[in-house]
């Protein structure tokens, strides 16, 4: 304990190496991971819930809620089991498990940037779709208490383009 209190915390029993050094070349995996859930999960849930809450009340508001509450709902280990089944064991898109392909070595640098990205698309959209759905409502009731603020119905009444005011 007092060791891993500095920062020495031995060596891996599979790997045989240190485990700070296991630690760093893998850490970053999950860092690139992250980062694409992060960008995609902007790119998805904040259009949508400022869509629903322009069109509060109709089809668009109310399938987003559904769809924001089924990801909300939805645990990941399910999601990424219905992603295995469908398109590694159906479909055959994408190895079962690993960071690189059974060739990754024979590859190019951008082959196996390729190889290695290919990896993280299940993971990735997994990921998104668990943290889609808080993001959406999150956007979606904001965005509501916005449109209602005095300052945009000034706005509105001084003939200000809807565009701009959204």
């Amino acid at each position: 304990l007092k060791s891993a209190f500095y920062g020495n915390f031995g060596d891996s029993w599979k790997w045989t190496e240190s485990v700070t050094k296991v630690f760093n070349d893998t850490i970053w995996y999950s860092f690139a991971l992250s980062m694409i859930t992060t960008v995609l999960e902007l790119l998805i849930a904040i259009p949508l819930g400022i869509s629903a809450a322009r069109k509060q009340y109709r089809f668009t508001d109310y399938f987003t809620t559904v769809v924001s509450m089924i990801c909300i709902s939805m645990p990941t280990f399910f999601i990424a089991s219905l992603f295995k089944l469908v398109f590694v064991m159906k479909l055959g898109w994408f190895d079962i498990g690993g960071m690189q392909g059974r060739d990754y070595l024979k590859l190019s640098e951008f082959g196996k940037f390729l190889d290695v990205a290919k990896h993280l698309v299940l993971p990735a959209l997994t990921l998104t779709i668990v943290s889609i759905g808080s993001l959406m409502r999150h956007t979606r009731t904001n965005m509501l208490e916005v449109l209602n603020a005095d300052y945009v119905r000034t706005a509105r009444a001084k003939g200000v383009p809807e565009r701009k005011v959204i």
